[in-house]
C-alpha cells in the first residue's frame, strides 16, 4: 500500500530502498561504537541546545565526560553534551518512558546551568553512568577518581 502510494507520487522504489539501507547501516555503525546503548534523553531544567522537555529516543555513549547522543530514527546527527556531574539515579516511574522495558533507570546529570535526564534499560545502568560510575573521593564533586 505504502509502496503503491509512493509510486503514484513519483518516488522511485530505488530511492526508498536506498534510504532504508542507509538508515539500517547507520544504526549498525552507531551500535558498534564502544560503550553504545539505547537510551532516551530530555532536558530536566534549564536550556540545553537540541533538547526539550519531552523524552527523545536514540543511542548514547560516553567519551570521557562528554555524552554523545545520536537521535533516532534516522541517526543523522550527533549531539554532544559536556556533563559536569551526576546528581542521582533512580528507577523510572511506571509509564514514564516507552520502549526501554519495565525496569528502566533514569540518571540526572548537571551540564553547566541545566540538568539533563537520561534513561536506559536496567542492564545498561553501568554504561548510563559512564565516567560517574566510580565513587568520588572525599571532598570531590563530580565523580571521576
Amino acid at each position: 500500500m505504502l509502496i503503491a502510494l509512493l509510486a503514484v507520487l513519483g518516488v522511485d522504489l530505488v530511492v526508498v530502498v536506498g534510504l532504508l539501507v542507509f538508515v539500517l547501516s547507520r544504526k549498525r555503525w552507531v551500535m558498534r561504537r564502544p560503550g553504545a546503548f539505547r537510551c532516551a534523553i530530555r532536558a530536566g531544567s534549564g536550556e540545553v541546545q537540541g533538547l526539550g522537555p519531552k523524552w527523545r529516543r536514540g543511542y548514547g555513549r560516553w567519551v570521557r565526560d562528554v555524552f554523545v547522543w545520536t537521535r533516532a530514527p534516522f541517526l543523522f546527527r550527533n549531539e554532544l553534551l559536556a556533563i559536569d556531574q551526576m546528581d542521582e539515579q533512580r528507577p523510572a516511574h511506571t509509564g514514564e518512558i516507552k520502549r526501554l522495558g519495565d525496569d528502566a533507570v533514569v540518571a540526572r546529570f548537571k551540564a553547566e546551568d541545566a540538568t539533563v535526564e537520561i534513561a536506559a534499560r536496567h542492564v545498561d545502568g553501568e554504561r548510563l553512568r559512564g565516567p560517574y560510575s566510580r565513587p568520588a573521593l572525599a571532598g570531590q564533586t563530580g565523580a571521576r577518581t
